[in-house]
């Protein structure tokens, strides 16, 4: 990195618009990548951090997209250029649309969504501390929202099937999956808009991310069938220490009032 493209915390300040405590801020949240220490309170900054700065700001200010939304787009050493990032954007909202026209479900209270799928609030609450659903509160009051629902009716079934507490099946166990998924899906969003920015229409785009997500579904059932049936066959199980690429991420709850 040559001397011309680095600056201090002050210039970079200056040019991004955005204040030393922000910064470090989206440092540790792994919004920017670390600096380049030269001591204790001293750092050199490259260009990368301003046009990071840039898209972050932008994306907060014009997007309003919450802080975990803008950390999947740019946390990879090399965020996406802008017209990639524009593809992304242009789904936001448009995937997914109603089954034959109906409403989505409406929002349910998280205490009628434990009571009907049999799940304490306590344990609702444990999931949304893994991440696998956000509980939004209004007014004092926690309610679900159609994923969420359909997350907790099926983790109602899972435990009916056995998979208790005593035999270790707890919440914590949604972390795996969490973990994995989001990784899985910043991967073929990067996929997705490397091959078709600039090349397909925003309708196209969002017609073909569907029936990508959809034709790729039974497909990830059949490879994790087959890799299960492997080990199976094998007689023996994988390494312990393999885990999810990302790390956990915080729960996701939304408080209004």
């Amino acid at each position: 990195m040559s001397a011309r493209a680095r600056m201090r915390m002050r210039e970079l300040e200056r040019l991004s618009g955005v204040g030393r405590e922000t910064i470090r801020f989206y440092i540790k949240e792994g919004l920017l990548p670390e600096p380049e220490r030269t001591g204790r309170n001293s750092a050199w900054y490259d260009v990368r951090f301003l046009s990071r700065l840039r898209l972050v700001r932008e994306l907060r200010e014009k997007r309003f997209l919450p802080l975990h939304v803008i950390k999947a787009i740019v946390a990879d050493d090399t965020p996406p250029p802008r017209d990639e990032v524009r593809t992304l954007l242009e789904l936001d909202g448009r995937l997914f649309p109603a089954v034959d026209g109906a409403p989505p479900a409406e929002p349910e209270r998280l205490a009628a969504v434990a009571k009907r799928t049999g799940l304490p609030v306590t344990e609702i609450r444990a999931m949304a501390g893994q991440g696998a659903l956000e509980i939004d509160v209004r007014g004092g009051r926690e309610w679900l929202d159609e994923t969420g629902q359909r997350i907790c009716e099926l983790w109602g079934r899972v435990r009916r099937a056995g998979f208790t507490d005593a035999l270790g099946f707890g919440p914590h166990r949604l972390r795996l999956y969490v973990d994995m998924v989001r990784w899985l899906a910043r991967q073929e969003l990067q996929m997705f808009a490397q091959g078709v920015s600039g090349k397909v229409s925003t309708e196209r785009a969002v017609r073909m991310a569907e029936d990508g997500i959809t034709l790729m579904n039974p497909i990830i059932g059949l490879l994790r069938r087959s890799a299960l049936l492997e080990y199976i066959a094998q007689g023996n199980m994988p390494d312990r220490d393999v885990t999810a690429a990302d790390p956990p991420s915080r729960a996701r709850r939304r408080t209004r009032t």
